[in-house]
């Protein structure tokens, strides 16, 4: 969702182009009303917007010098700019300061949306590229990392790859978690879990504020490859991936890291280091700790469910709020409940639509809204799967029961 601010000295502009963006832009979040420049920069500070429409003409800090204050700070902020002067310098200056847009006062309310249409349009073109980029080079270092643990990266792509990574490469540790049993048989891991596995301990890199990676290099054995802090960050880096995989694995596994810090080029000794210092992650451990650490997440989950299911409550949203990954969350609450997440918010759902039905007069459109569904329609088609019959027909049965 993208957002935007507001700011005219006249309220009531502000209280029209919320309305205009209500009704044509619902996917866009007004994050507020602001009546000069001094007061949308507070605002600014706090939570920067995607894009602005601003007056130009404004007490305290009008939209011009707002506009410099925010490139001055090179925020990413598109800016659209009202003003109800169509002198030539107003425009000279806003062009002169990177306005994504211009308009005069009054305004026509479609000249209006289609300004937005397109500011909105740039911005969506703008995030694709970067989200494009960010998976893009991470790619490309992983394929360059795996290349060089097995050392078949020519000379040619090593200084691509070396330039690419600037200085986020030069001294490398290398850690060794080798799954399948206290015999280390490999076994077959579904891709799903290997997926989640990895993007679980991706984001645990990134949130301990180190630059890594970590990948399936065989069937039973993650690499994880960072840049070395000190000997006890390290550690505890290494510890919560090995809290990470006893979600997923009640077996024993061995972890290794390497004791020194390595060169891109020396990746081979560095896996060898690792292996050499390798040891076993006990199942006892494991089984206290996976249980305990599984019933607080459903406990939390179960809660999250009965409090939300009536909002537009999804898989993401209990993720977050769980700080887990969603395929591993799915996994571990059909496992722990026996039933998915989707089924037990429906259930929830519908057996709150029931207790309507049978308790109050409203219409059915009102209480599937009440009961978490926006659509009626879908309302009625869930509720007869589940019960059998319709909202309606329930709604008599129960009079007459």
């Amino acid at each position: 969702m993208l957002t935007t601010l507001l700011i005219d000295d006249e309220p009531l502009t502000t209280q029209a182009l919320r309305k205009i963006l209500e009704n044509h832009f619902p996917n866009i979040e007004v994050l507020g009303e602001a009546t000069n420049g001094l007061k949308a920069w507070e605002i600014i500070q706090d939570r920067v917007p995607d894009f602005i429409i601003s007056d130009i003409r404004m007490p305290n800090l009008d939209g011009l010098e707002l506009l410099e204050k925010v490139r001055d700070a090179e925020l990413p902020i598109k800016v659209i700019l009202l003003t109800a002067y169509g002198e030539f310098e107003y425009a000279r200056q806003a062009l002169k300061l990177g306005a994504s847009g211009y308009l005069l006062k009054p305004y026509i309310q479609s000249e209006l949306i289609k300004e937005v249409f397109r500011v909105t349009k740039e911005i969506e073109a703008e995030n694709g590229y970067k989200s494009i980029l960010s998976k893009a080079i991470p790619l490309f270092e992983e394929n360059a990392l795996k290349k060089l643990l097995v050392g078949k990266l020519d000379s040619n792509d090593l200084n691509e790859f070396l330039e690419m990574a600037e200085n986020r490469w030069e001294q490398c540790v290398v850690s060794v978690f080798q799954l399948g049993g206290s015999n280390l048989k490999a076994e077959e891991i579904e891709e799903v879990i290997k997926i989640s596995i990895t993007e679980e301990m991706n984001s645990h890199l990134l949130y301990s504020g180190y630059h890594g990676i970590s990948f399936f290099r065989k069937l039973n054995e993650i690499i994880m490859i960072h840049a070395s802090k000190d000997a006890d960050t390290d550690a505890q880096l290494v510890q919560g991936c090995i809290r990470i995989l006893m979600n997923y694995f009640h077996k024993p596994f061995k972890v290794g890291s390497s004791q020194s810090q390595y060169p891109p080029q020396q990746l081979p000794e560095a896996y060898e280091d690792a292996l050499q210092y390798s040891t076993a992650i006990q199942d006892v451990t494991i089984t206290k700790n996976t249980t305990d650490h599984q019933g607080v997440l459903i406990d939390k989950a179960v809660e999250f469910c009965k409090r939300y299911y009536t909002t537009d409550i999804n898989l993401q949203k209990i993720a977050d709020h769980l700080d887990i990954n969603k395929y591993h969350f799915c996994n571990l609450f059909k496992d722990q409940l026996h039933v998915t997440f989707w089924d037990y918010v429906t259930n929830l759902r519908i057996d709150h639509a029931k207790n309507l039905l049978q308790t109050s007069e409203e219409r059915v459109s009102s209480i599937a809204i009440q009961s978490g569904y926006i659509n009626s329609s879908h309302f009625g088609r869930v509720f007869k799967e589940i019960t059998g019959v319709t909202p309606a027909e329930y709604r008599r049965q129960a009079k007459t029961s």
